[in-house]
């Protein structure tokens, strides 16, 4: 798998923890500030974690 695939999971969770976040919250603002936030964190571990590979 290259790395380039791997940046594809990063606005995936964005747009589902925004999703999520306008579910979640009355606030327009605070959902796009979970979205972004916990979108990103989550995004970013995703992304950054490689499969192992069998020998």
């Amino acid at each position: 798998m290259s790395s380039k695939a791997n940046w594809f999971m990063l606005p995936l969770f964005v747009v589902m923890m925004t999703v999520v976040g306008l579910f979640a919250f009355d606030n327009i603002a605070a959902s796009l500030i979970f979205g972004l936030g916990v979108g990103g964190i989550f995004g970013w571990i995703f992304s950054s974690t490689k499969p192992k590979e069998k020998e």
